[in-house]
């Protein structure tokens, strides 16, 4: 017998043959569902037991993990409905061909080559319910062509580090979960044919030789993840198909990603990851109200805007940082802004316009950018924790809000600013050093400071500001007792 597997006919019934090297550290346990209840099979284990009755075994082989080979006998093979094998050490090819009524095969976690499958004529359910051949060997190209109209359900053949492309036939069953992650994928990758009704999960992430995925025309249904991430993603994501598009998108890591076509979606997002790619210009999430939770986009060199539509989602984590952004960013029409703010990094960004928000800030990063003039924050009574907004050498005052929030470090050095209002901060907590050096501040500047947080620390909350460092040296004046009060 030559190594992969065979199936044949004869006047006691059908077999089919497969391979595993289980040994006596494993547990053997393939299951196998019929269409009907009074259908049975024997199992010929291979290694001189004989005969094993029963749609289900668990045995234990007595050696150390030599090769035996498989032999499952029944009267109708297209009767078997369901053949699960995972974690039983199944080798080389596993060869499917016959079984007419296959509507679920579970061989995961094996060191399976290849598996080759027949058109299903003989379905219970009119299509596949589940296909899983994850976590294998799979090697070269998956066909999957014999399945139209046919694939649906779960379909699963992640984590085969040399399978390189799948090819598809057209199909317009419900299919919930399509994850080919963390495999060989390479070049494009077409699942034009699989809608309209593909939904659920789509996982793509981490091919790094996939440069390009051609999504369907339509997509009817909900989608909940789309994962892209860690690959080769080239030119401009055509997502326009998706017009219930939520909950997690992510692409983050394709240096040679230039751009996202989305369509409107009012499905509540609770992660967006873009960073890390190369978007050029105006990255539009216009069309996206539901976008909440966590948003990242940084690290886009050539990112210059980013265009929102109202949303009244919370963000936990909003990060533009390391990018290219220009002039103001308007982030006006979220009210929901909290957690963490990051937008440093950005040296042509001049201005960041805020609307009103009760969420509470755990951090807010706005340094090494070229904020010019005021800065006004007094629309955040939320804002605390860490609070970086030095090396912005054209920013002249901030405009705090009357927060009462715990702020663990205050940073405003190497900036333009003159005098600094601190009181609306007087509620709060400083836990940690105030910097204002290098400021080029006046006498009549410092001064006022100094008097102010004399009446904070003394009189107005010596409780939070007692034990608290203010750094006002470098290029700032030194005070006197003759201005600013």
């Amino acid at each position: 017998m030559s190594r992969g597997t065979f199936r044949s006919k004869n006047k006691v019934g059908e077999t089919m043959s497969f391979q595993t090297d289980s040994s006596s550290g494993t547990t053997f346990d393939p299951t196998v569902t019929f269409l009907s209840g009074s259908d049975r099979v024997s199992w010929d284990l291979g290694d001189g037991s004989g005969y094993n009755a029963g749609n289900s075994l668990s045995y234990t082989y007595p050696d150390t993990g030599t090769t035996k080979t498989v032999t499952l006998r029944t009267n109708l093979i297209s009767r078997i409905i369901s053949f699960e094998s995972p974690l039983d050490n199944l080798i080389s090819n596993l060869d499917m061909s016959g079984w007419d009524g296959l509507e679920k095969l579970v061989v995961n976690s094996n060191s399976i080559t290849g598996v080759t499958l027949t058109q299903p004529t003989i379905l219970q359910y009119g299509a596949t319910t589940l296909i899983n051949i994850s976590s294998c060997d799979l090697t070269g190209n998956l066909d999957m062509t014999m399945y139209p109209n046919k694939l649906g359900g779960t379909f699963n053949v992640s984590y085969n580090p040399n399978l390189t492309g799948i090819t598809h036939t057209a199909s317009t069953t419900n299919l919930s979960s399509y994850q080919v992650n963390n495999c060989d994928i390479t070049g494009i990758h077409d699942i034009s044919m699989i809608g309209p009704l593909l939904g659920g999960t789509i996982r793509f992430n981490n091919n790094t030789n996939l440069t390009e995925i051609i999504n369907p025309p339509s997509v009817t249904n909900q989608m909940s993840q789309y994962y892209g991430y860690n690959c080769d993603l080239t030119g401009n994501l055509n997502m326009s198909a998706y017009t219930k598009m939520g909950g997690a998108f992510k692409v983050e890591n394709n240096p040679n990603l230039t751009g996202i076509t989305h369509p409107t979606s009012t499905t509540v997002f609770n992660n967006y990851q873009a960073n890390s790619c190369g978007l050029i210009g105006n990255h539009d999430v216009s069309m996206l109200p539901g976008l909440g939770g966590q948003f990242q986009i940084q690290s886009n060199t050539n990112l210059t805007s980013i265009t929102h539509t109202a949303s009244t989602e919370t963000f936990s984590l909003y990060q533009a940082n390391s990018c290219g952004l220009i002039g103001n960013h308007d982030v006006s029409m979220l009210p929901g802004l909290g957690g963490q703010f990051q937008i440093q990094s950005n040296t042509n960004l001049t201005g960041i316009t805020h609307t009103a928000s009760t969420e509470t800030f755990s951090s807010y990063r706005a340094y090494s950018c070229n904020l010019t003039g005021n800065h006004d924050m007094s629309m955040l009574p939320g804002l605390g924790g860490i609070f970086y907004i030095y090396s912005n050498p054209l920013l002249t005052s901030i405009t705090h809000p009357a927060s009462t929030e715990v702020f663990s470090q205050y940073t405003a050095y190497s900036c333009g600013l003159d005098y600094v209002n601190f009181l609306p901060l007087s509620g709060a907590s400083i836990t940690g050093s105030i910097r204002l050096e290098e400021n080029s501040m006046s006498v009549t500047d410092v001064n006022h400071i100094l008097v102010d947080f004399d009446n904070i620390s003394t009189n107005l909350n010596p409780a939070g500001w007692t034990g608290t460092t203010l750094d006002i040296s470098g290029t700032n004046a030194a005070p006197d007792s003759s201005s600013g009060g």
